[in-house]
């Protein structure tokens, strides 16, 4: 095990403790391998890791960005082996249906489990038939709302909820009109009031990041308007 400090000469305005669950979710790391407590006085915080979380792993290449060209053509190179339905997909259409995912910050981990599942989780089906472009338009079609935004993938929306479990929502999240600070006592909202709540809440957290639909036509006519020197 190692093993180390956090200490803060400024006591009472710092949550150690706080800051130490922060660091350790930054890290990703397992927290059934890590431990956290506090010395008898709050004058520190001592973090106990498993030795094995130290070492320098290769990263996962399900779970890393997908940034350039290059990333982009590899990933779709592994979406075909992996997807028997993406077998006859022209490889150009692929990558042109492939790359707006990723631009919107999704892994390729996320792009299979796409291509596996709908957006409620339900898989979808396979075998003779289930196959093609408009199979793959189909299935990414699901993942995107009404007005055509890329929805958060599968690892986005957990790292949202894991978020949202550290500093909380407002108790009338979701809640009917009007309901006011005891929505509680007057019943749960209904689905559609639950649905466009959660809507409104990852179109706030879109604005605050690069992976708006607006964002990615930007990057798209930047693009197009580039003129690159002919060597």
């Amino acid at each position: 095990m190692a093993e180390f400090r956090i200490s803060s000469d400024d006591s009472g305005d710092l949550d150690l403790r706080r800051l130490a669950a922060d660091l350790v979710e930054s890290q990703g790391w397992p927290r059934d391998q890590v431990s956290i407590w506090q010395n008898r006085g709050g004058g520190d915080v001592v973090v106990t890791v498993d030795q094995a979380l130290l070492e320098r792993r290769a990263p996962d290449p399900l779970a890393a960005s997908v940034h350039t060209r290059s990333d982009v053509h590899r990933a779709c190179e592994t979406l075909r082996r992996s997807d028997p339905s993406l077998r006859g997909v022209d490889f150009a259409e692929l990558r042109d249906e492939a790359a707006r995912f990723f631009s919107a910050g999704w892994t390729l981990g996320d792009l299979l489990h796409a291509l596996g599942h709908r957006h409620d989780g339900t898989p979808w089906p396979q075998g003779e038939g289930y196959e093609g472009v408009e199979w793959l338009q189909h299935r990414l079609r699901n993942w995107k709302s009404e007005s055509g935004d890329i929805r958060p993938s599968v690892s986005q929306e957990g790292a949202q909820m894991r978020i949202v479990g550290r500093i909380g929502l407002p108790d009338d999240v979701g809640a009917p009109a009007g309901a006011g600070s005891g929505a509680s006592s007057q019943g749960a909202a209904s689905p559609e009031t639950a649905r466009a709540s959660a809507d409104d809440a990852r179109r706030l957290m879109r604005a605050q990041s690069r992976i708006t639909s607006d964002a990615l036509e930007h990057r798209e006519r930047t693009a197009s308007n580039i003129t690159r020197r002919r060597h």
